[in-house]
């Protein structure tokens, strides 16, 4: 049996397949003890957030304080002295008594540390990681070596952003770790991650919303090409799906592109839950007077021209000139979005898409599906989601090591490009078996970067340097199919 559960800004949604799917939705006001039943249940259980999203977004998230290790030739704002060279060699010892310092000035809430070629040589950012352990605990401490990566400036910025959210991913997997040992997060990219690899690199959740109700929608109508428009309580998010797969691209954070991968697609401030005051929705003041909130919302707006949601008695206080310039102005701000992506089908995902998916349907020419469960569909691509993982290898024969993802490894003495890329395949399908992955879902190891460079020598080749990424591709798992 396959569960996913999407906790999202207004409700968590629930799904189980195993041969028929069961959906439920559970307001988040009743907390993580209403989810328990569902949780225990047998089979695999994947988990979506986007808590650590709406920290960023909330206007609130904590000041990150940041300690670069650049080395030379590079000048970095609060750079500290200390260098790994190209081949992982420490050149350059850490000042202890600087980096004390370092920490002492930022004061930060959380912290960031980011040395370059530490994915070839981790020891300097360990080292200010015993240093910061006096000042921080751990989990609001984020280090550059896990992301495995060498862009310098893109992994400092992948590093600040996991600083940010680390301690609050960090306490989602102790809760539901708590109920559900075994339990896997997906990602931003459409895969699965273990807790683990997670905590060390929070930002694979970022927009994974994005990603599952892409996953969700191919899965329930079998659409390979369309746009979903997912029409939540917060926002509603235009989704691009070509081939079955959401279209993918380089997360932006603080206008740096960062080392993450989030799928393509274009959120609206405004859903089902967005206040109406005087015609015109803003944001999200608490749930819609039909399910028990205070002010009148989008969902009451629909009340008021009869769709029958919910308590619809306590929507009257909205009134119908109201109700309709609301709707008009929520069509208004949609519309032209769904053309711009220029698509000729559009999947309704999220509770409210049977109300307001056929206007935006009928006004830019586009044929509309709501499928059965579409309103948990972010849940559903979760559920029927594959473990995924992607490794970058840095074999070095002189040094005799091997790194994975910053970390060593056990060396294995290869010295060809064909036998280094077989070993990397196969690497990548023990990790992955050795998490949980279904043995189907490994058969094919992409190979996304190689490159290897020979050491001359008086004329002799004495040593073999070879750098290799690959991935256990994310995607619908073959148990779904």
């Amino acid at each position: 049996m396959l569960t996913g559960v999407d906790i999202g800004g207004t409700n968590t949604d629930v799904v189980t397949i195993d041969g028929t799917v069961r959906s439920q939705k559970v307001p988040n006001h009743l907390g993580l003890d209403a989810l328990k039943g569902a949780m225990k249940k047998g089979g695999r259980l994947a988990v979506s957030t986007s808590q650590p999203l709406n920290l960023i977004l909330a206007g609130t998230p904590p000041k990150v304080a940041t300690i670069a290790v650049p080395g030379p030739g590079l000048t970095f704002p609060r750079g500290v002295s200390g260098a790994v060279n190209h081949r992982g060699e420490v050149v350059e010892p850490l000042d202890s008594e600087e980096v004390r310092e370092a920490i002492r000035s930022e004061q930060g809430d959380v912290l960031a540390v980011a040395a370059k070629f530490s994915v070839r040589n981790p020891a300097l950012e360990l080292e200010i990681l015993d240093i910061a352990l006096q000042t921080y605990p751990d989990e609001r401490i984020a280090l550059s070596c896990p992301l495995g990566m060498l862009n310098f400036p893109a992994r400092v910025a992948t590093t600040k952003l996991n600083a940010q959210i680390k301690e609050t991913v960090s306490a989602i997997a102790s809760l539901v770790g708590g109920v559900h040992p075994g339990f896997l997060f997906f990602k931003g990219d459409g895969g699965l991650a273990t807790p683990a690899t997670v905590r060390e690199n929070p930002a694979l959740l970022y927009q994974s919303s994005n990603a599952a109700v892409a996953l969700g929608a191919y899965y329930l109508t079998g659409v390979k090409d369309c746009v979903v428009v997912d029409i939540g309580g917060t926002t509603t998010d235009l989704v691009v799906v070509r081939d079955g797969k959401p279209v993918m691209k380089p997360l932006v954070f603080g206008g740096v592109t960062t080392l993450a991968q989030v799928a393509e697609g274009l959120s609206i401030p405004y859903g089902g839950d967005s206040q109406v005051r005087g015609g015109v929705p803003g944001k999200r003041a608490g749930n819609a007077r039909a399910f028990g909130g205070e002010h009148p919302t989008l969902t009451d707006a629909l009340n008021v021209m009869g769709a029958g949601i919910g308590n619809s008695a306590r929507s009257a206080v909205c009134t119908q000139k109201d109700a309709e310039t609301a709707l008009d102005w929520y069509a208004r701000a949609v519309i032209p979005a769904v053309r711009e992506f220029g698509c000729r089908t559009l999947v309704g995902t999220g509770y409210l898409a049977p109300w307001l998916l056929p206007r935006i349907a009928g006004e830019t020419g586009c044929r509309a599906i709501i499928p059965e469960h579409g309103a948990c569909a972010n849940a559903v691509g979760v559920a029927v989601s594959r473990f995924s993982l992607t490794l970058s290898f840095r074999l070095d024969t002189g040094k005799k090591t091997l790194t994975v993802n910053g970390e060593p490894s056990a060396f294995p003495g290869i010295r060809d490009d064909d036998r280094m890329v077989a070993f990397c395949r196969q690497e990548a399908r023990d990790r992955a078996l050795k998490e949980g992955a279904d043995p189907r879902d490994v058969r094919v190891v992409d190979v996304l970067g190689f490159a290897s460079y020979n050491v001359v020598r008086g004329s002799y080749r004495t040593e073999y340097i070879a750098d290799c990424v690959v991935q256990v591709e994310p995607g619908i798992t073959a148990e779904a199919r």
